[in-house]
């Protein structure tokens, strides 16, 4: 029998210094950095009247991941055609929920394992997010 206990420690988000940005998203993203970049945006403007740009954070996921975070104590609301989603949510969530979609894109046009797996280190993220059900049912 054993005795073992499974302690997991939270994931950590570290912002991205300012001098390592430029190169951030082609590390994480090779040959398609402004495809993603772009589907971020673009998506948080599909899914949000209310979204007029801003300055966007990148986080390094200690277990991994990476996400872009809308700097902004603003509230958003999502309403996502496609799966019937409506509702509100703080930009840190409504970024994550926007990520999941871009990385989700990606990984489905290109199928490959490393966007596969990126898709799946930010998920695992999500799952210790203060507003994991909201996120979860926007990415359904």
């Amino acid at each position: 029998m054993s005795t073992a206990t499974a302690s997991q420690s939270k994931i950590v988000a570290t912002v991205v210094p300012g001098h390592l940005r430029a190169a951030t998203l082609p590390k994480r993203f090779p040959g398609m950095f402004l495809v993603f970049e772009s589907l971020v945006y673009r998506y948080l403007e599909v899914f949000s009247d209310n979204y007029k740009g801003g300055y966007w954070e990148f986080f390094d996921l200690s277990n991994g991941g990476f996400y872009m975070s809308l700097n902004s104590n603003a509230r958003f609301y999502l309403s996502i055609a496609s799966n019937g989603f409506e509702g509100e949510m703080t930009a840190d969530a409504a970024s994550l929920v926007v990520n999941m979609f871009a990385i989700g894109q990606l990984a489905n046009q290109h199928k490959t394992d490393y966007l596969i797996e990126l898709y799946h280190l930010l998920r695992t993220f999500v799952s210790e997010h203060p507003e994991v059900n909201r996120i979860l049912c926007a990415i359904d």
